[in-house]
């Protein structure tokens, strides 16, 4: 029945869906990451700028408190299953399984959908937190050059 659900999953437009916004916000996230390092003196390369790479740079800069280390590494986790190891749970490739794969039934298919969504909304949470740091900076930077400006007028 694995294999046989899986199937149901890729046909089911609501789960492909919540699969979909999980891929893009994720992206969002890695994007808006990889900016606020950038403005805190550290560049990363297009081919170093992967979920958990930035994740550890964060980490090891001191850019994350204990719970943002827990909550962002579990945002790690959650994506690398869904985009590189959802099948490889159906087929026994891979012990780690973030969702159930045994003794499911077509039901199951809301419940994924469920955790899916759930996953994209973090991940949209997340997204927003680091685009609101990046605002913020934003808005300093420009406080400070309207205050130079007026100096030295």
């Amino acid at each position: 029945m694995k294999l046989e659900f899986y199937d149901l999953l890729e046909r089911n437009e609501d789960f492909c869906c919540a699969l979909g916004k999980a891929m893009l916000t994720a992206s969002k996230l890695e994007i808006l990451l990889k900016q606020y390092l950038k403005i805190h003196g550290k560049v990363v390369s297009e081919k170093r700028a992967t979920l958990g790479n930035l994740i550890k740079i964060l980490k090891e800069n001191g850019h994350l408190t204990k719970n943002g280390e827990i909550h962002f590494g579990q945002a790690g986790l959650q994506r690398n299953y869904l985009i590189h190891n959802l099948y490889g749970s159906f087929v026994d490739e891979i012990e780690r399984k973030f969702l159930p794969v045994g003794d499911l039934v077509e039901m199951d298919v809301e419940i994924y959908t469920e955790k899916v969504q759930q996953t994209a909304e973090s991940f949209d949470v997340y997204a927003k937190i680091v685009q609101g740091a990046l605002e913020k900076r934003n808005n300093h930077s420009q406080q400070d050059v309207k205050a130079d400006a007026r100096r030295y007028a």
